[in-house]
This record gives structure tokens, sequence and C-alpha cells, in this order.
């Protein structure tokens, strides 16, 4: 019986190893969207990531730092061509692209809008809006 509380506990280590691992698909490691903002939503398997701290790094350099809002929103405006580092406090961090190239217009004035979804594991889905 003193054996039971040791498995217990490497149960509970295995467990958070395995939920801790990074995004099982490569393609949801990194985004690239168009135009020069970047419309992100934390979403955790427990709700938004309220309130919490966002950055993004360029060549390793913090350029730009803020926070989600109430609803794990955030928005960062006035980007140029070029790949990018987000890291979000306590969900992690992944490579962003901006490539004006994937702007599509559909000569009917409506345009190809990106979003970002982070989501458990590190996992990052382009959600594409037309408008």
């Amino acid at each position: 019986m003193k054996a039971l509380p040791s498995l217990i506990a490497i149960g509970i280590v295995l467990s958070a190893a395995c939920y801790a691992q990074r995004c099982p698909d490569p393609k949801s490691q990194r985004a690239a969207i168009d135009g020069d903002t970047i419309d992100g939503y934390v979403s955790l398997q427990h709700g938004p990531l309220r309130s919490t701290q966002v950055r993004l790094l360029s060549n390793g350099r913090t350029i730009w730092a803020g926070s989600t809002d109430d609803i794990g929103s955030f928005h960062i405006k006035g980007l140029r061509r070029g790949t990018y580092r987000l890291t979000v406090k306590g969900w992690g961090s992944t490579i962003i692209r901006i490539n004006p190239d994937l702007t599509h217009s559909f000569g009917n004035g409506q345009m190809l809008y990106y979003s970002l979804l982070l989501v458990d594991n590190e996992c990052v889905e382009t959600v594409m809006v037309m408008n």
C-alpha cells in the first residue's frame, strides 16, 4: 500500500508532461497572415485567457507589448512584412509571418482578413473572414 502514493504521483507527473506537449500538428505551430495587423484571441480549454501579457518580438527585440482584454483578444497594428515571434504568458509562443502577398480582393469590394486563434498546447489556427 505504500507504493500507491508513489504511483499516483508518477501518474500526475506523466499526465502533466503529456498535457504540456507542444502542438502535435506542425502546420498549427506557426501562422502566415496578410496585412499589417495581428488580431488574436487566446482560448484555452478552460476558456479565454484574460488580462495576460502579450509580446511581439522582431530579431529577438520586443517591438510591442500589451495584454489580452476581458475576452482574451489582442490587436497589434502597424506591422511590416516579416517574421515575428509572438509570446503570450500562460500560453507559450509561436512564429507569425506577415505576408502582404496573401491579401486577396474579390473584385466586388470584398476583402479577405485574417485572425489568429491561439488554443491549447501552443496550437495556432488561422481564421479567414471575408468582409
